[in-house]
C-alpha cells in the first residue's frame, strides 16, 4: 500500500511538472532554449533537463506495470493451471464429557459407631426422710459426706468430678496514645523513611491514572513491639491504599512504647507519601 501511494506521488509530480509551463519550472523549453542559446546541446545539462519530465514518466508508469504484474501474475498462472483455493475447514466436533468421566464406586457404609460407655460417677444414697416407728438400718450421709461426694439414689464408686471454677474474664490492655516513651522503628525514624522507600511499590493502576498523594495510617504497637490492626484513616484509591496496609503489615518488631517504665500498647499515626516520578 506505501508502495502504491509513492508511486502515485512520484506520477502526480511528473504530470504537474510537464504541466507547469512557467518560468519557475527550470524543465521548461523557452527557459532551456534561452540558457543554452550559445551553448553546445547535444549532451550534457540540456539533454538531461530536455528529457528529464518524459524519462521520469516512463519510470513511473513502467514501475506501476511490473508492480501490477507482480501481483496479478500468481492468479494469472493459477486461473491458467485450473487450480483452485481449497478452503480450510474447520470441523466443530461434539464432546461428550460424560464418557470420559469414571464410574463412580459406591464405598461401603462406614462401620457404626458405638457410644462409649457412660462414666460412673461416685455418689451416696440420699433419700427423703419419714417419720417411722422402725429402726433405721443406715443412716443418711452426713453433710460432710455430702461435700466430699454427689448425692444420688444409690451408693456407688466412681470418678470424683470437680466442678469447674467460673471462667475469669481477663481485661484487654489500654491503648495509648500518648506516652512517656513513644515507640519506636529499628534504628529511628530515618530508618523507617529508609524502609518504605525500598518496600512501597507504586501501584501499576495509580500510576496509570496519575494518582499521588499521602495515605494516612494507623496501627497499634503492643507491649511485645508487634505491628497490630492497621487501618487507613484517610487514602487515595488507585490500591495505595490496600499497599501501604500491606506495607505496614510487613514491617519488622518496633521499640515498644513505655509508660512508667512499662512496655504498653500505644496507637500510632504514620503518612506515607506517593509520588511520581
Amino acid at each position: 500500500m506505501e508502495y502504491l501511494i509513492f508511486i502515485g506521488v512520484l506520477l502526480a509530480l511528473s504530470i504537474a511538472m510537464a504541466m507547469d509551463l512557467s518560468w519557475n519550472n527550470v524543465l521548461t523549453n523557452a527557459r532551456n532554449e534561452m540558457v543554452f542559446a550559445d551553448r553546445h546541446r547535444d549532451y550534457g545539462a540540456f539533454v538531461l533537463r530536455r528529457d528529464y519530465t518524459k524519462r521520469l514518466i516512463m519510470a513511473v508508469i513502467g514501475s506501476v506495470l511490473a508492480f501490477g504484474l507482480a501481483v496479478g501474475l500468481p492468479k494469472i498462472i493459477a486461473a491458467l493451471s485450473g487450480e483452485e483455493e481449497v478452503a480450510e475447514v474447520k470441523k466443530i466436533v461434539d464432546v461428550n464429557l460424560d464418557l470420559f468421566e469414571e464410574e463412580k464406586k459406591e464405598e461401603p457404609p462406614p462401620p457404626p459407631v458405638e457410644p462409649p460407655p457412660p462414666v460412673k460417677i461416685e455418689s451416696v444414697q440420699f433419700t427423703q426422710l419419714e417419720a417411722v416407728d422402725e429402726p433405721v438400718e443406715e443412716p443418711p450421709p452426713t453433710q460432710e459426706t455430702l461435700t466430699e461426694t454427689n448425692a444420688g439414689t444409690i451408693t456407688q464408686e466412681g470418678e470424683k468430678i470437680d466442678e469447674p471454677p467460673p471462667p475469669v474474664e481477663e481485661a484487654e490492655p489500654q491503648i495509648f496514645t500518648i506516652v512517656e516513651e513513644m515507640p519506636s522503628f529499628p534504628g529511628g525514624e530515618a530508618e523507617l523513611f529508609k524502609y518504605l522507600g525500598k518496600n512501597v511499590k507504586y501501584p501499576p493502576m495509580a500510576q496509570d491514572a496519575g494518582i499521588t498523594g499521602v495515605v494516612y495510617m494507623t496501627f497499634v504497637v503492643d507491649e511485645h513491639g508487634k505491628v497490630k490492626d492497621p487501618k487507613v484513616l484517610r487514602g487515595i484509591g488507585g490500591g495505595c491504599d490496600e499497599e501501604a496496609i500491606r506495607v505496614v503489615k510487613a514491617m519488622p518488631a518496633w521499640e515498644p512504647g513505655k509508660q512508667r517504665g512499662k512496655p504498653v500498647r500505644v496507637q500510632y499515626n504514620l503518612p506515607i507519601r506517593f509520588t511520581l516520578k
